[in-house]
């Protein structure tokens, strides 16, 4: 199937308006917006990026379905043509409306559309058209809001994860904005053949995911995820649909697992690998041997034949059952050593996280290309311990909401002689709203946070 069409499984981003919920789709599911329940198995099929209009489902007032639409207008729909001067003879008495509540009910409790809704309420308006332009397209746009009853199924991407995550609650990806992690993959330069090694203590896999996806698919990148825990926040990364291969070239290890790995066993599962392949040289000698010093001794056998027919029959029958008899022993022995091996678990199977720190020991051992550093915790002891293992002349990226453990890290960067260009910023991206003589900035924005960079010199 194309990877443009929607199918069971997939992750898929529902907007309605400016309100975006991340939604993996199932058979039967049903995803919630507001007081509203909707059936998505109509989407299946259907590419992505495409508008569906809810249409409720008789006998019931909240669960709808969804249909395939072209277009949708609204005001050409209610031919808006008359509008006044100003607002000066508008008078907010609360009695503008003709319908009451109930009968406002009473059109949605009959399935009628938003559109034709709207049209009504603009009918039994006393005050609409009296309003200027401006405010007929506010009063459009609150009652759209309140009665929109279209959906667009958007893909996933990095840029729509940030926003949606941010809008949710900044705190899932530790107030990390869009302009933000442009800056840190910036700053990392990330390349498609490199190797990285990111700490992260709680993004919602937002800062994994971007990475992967600047690094791309079938290439020869890849990227160390540390994390505390025992499992590392993937929301994000999952979303993302990366393809197989690519999901394989993202290790995610414990730091401290990982790092107790590198130190204590000191390279040992570089060793081991070695003596494992020379312990099978050694049996497969000594199996040879076994061969050689079998075919030496028929050839002895053989030699003989002066010896007497009797003689003969009497060392064949007991040669025989010498080897009967080491058969049973060797199979004996082969099957006491499958069991320990089940029992034990480490040759049969060894656990997943094990193999994941050995393959994060080996990249560490040639050392990475960048270090990128977001953590809700003081970054200080974290950085001193990942600092080994950097290559020169690469950088490090530090990420934290709050500048204070950030000047710790700069003085203490500015005091090695091995740091160079380290600095702290901040970005401070502010949206405007461009309309015809009404251009101005939101007043009303979240602050990001910080980021602190430098790059190691060859000494």
């Amino acid at each position: 199937m194309n990877q443009n069409q929607i199918k069971f499984g997939d992750y898929l981003i529902i907007q309605r308006q400016g309100y975006t919920k991340l939604h993996k789709i199932k058979p039967n599911g049903t995803i919630t917006l507001g007081k509203d329940v909707i059936q998505l198995d109509n989407i299946v099929g259907h590419k992505y990026y495409e508008t569906f209009r809810m249409i409720v489902k008789p006998g019931s007032k909240r669960l709808y379905t969804l249909e395939e639409v072209n277009e949708l207008t609204t005001k050409n729909q209610l031919n808006i043509e008359q509008s006044g001067a100003d607002n000066r003879n508008i008078i907010d008495d609360g009695n503008s409306q003709a319908l009451t509540k109930d009968e406002i009910e009473r059109l949605r409790d009959q399935a009628v559309s938003s559109s034709d809704i709207v049209e009504k309420l603009i009918a039994n308006s006393k005050t609409f058209n009296s309003k200027t332009e401006y405010s007929q397209e506010k009063y459009l746009k609150k009652k759209e809001k309140k009665y929109f009853e279209y959906i667009q199924v958007r893909k996933p991407s990095i840029r729509l994860l940030a926003q949606l995550f941010y809008r949710q609650d900044p705190a899932k990806t530790l107030g990390i904005r869009i302009d933000d992690l442009s800056q840190i993959l910036t700053y990392a330069n990330i390349q498609s053949d490199g190797k990285f090694l990111l700490y992260d203590s709680g993004t919602s896999g937002l800062v994994t995911s971007a990475i992967m996806n600047s690094i791309g698919p079938n290439t020869h990148g890849q990227l160390i995820h540390a994390h505390p825990g025992n499992e590392c926040q993937k929301a994000a990364f999952l979303a993302m649909q990366f393809p197989q291969e690519q999901v394989d070239r993202c290790i995610h290890v414990n730091l401290y697992s990982v790092l107790r790995c590198y130190y204590q066993e000191g390279g040992n599962y570089v060793k081991g690998n070695e003596s494992d392949k020379k312990q099978n040289q050694e049996k497969s000698g000594d199996n040879s041997q076994n061969v050689n010093q079998k075919s030496h001794s028929e050839d002895n056998a053989k030699c003989s034949g002066s010896n007497s027919e009797s003689t003969h029959e009497a060392n064949q029958d007991s040669q025989n059952d010498e080897i009967t008899k080491q058969s049973n022993i060797n199979s004996r022995k082969r099957k006491h050593s499958e069991s320990d091996s089940n029992e034990t678990g480490t040759v049969v199977k060894r656990p997943y996280w094990q193999l994941e720190n050995e393959k994060a020991c080996h990249i560490l051992q040639e050392k990475v290309d960048s270090i990128i550093v977001v953590a809700k915790e003081h970054p200080m002891s974290i950085v001193k311990e990942l600092l080994p293992f950097l290559k020169d002349g690469r950088t490090l990226v530090v990420f934290n909401l709050v500048k204070e453990p950030l000047q710790d890290l700069y003085f203490y960067l500015k005091n090695r002689t091995d740091f160079i260009g380290v600095k702290l910023s901040n970005n401070f991206m502010r949206n405007y709203q461009v309309l015809p003589e009404r251009t101005h900035p939101e007043v009303i924005m979240n602050f990001g946070g910080y980021i602190l960079s430098g790059y190691k010199l060859n000494m």
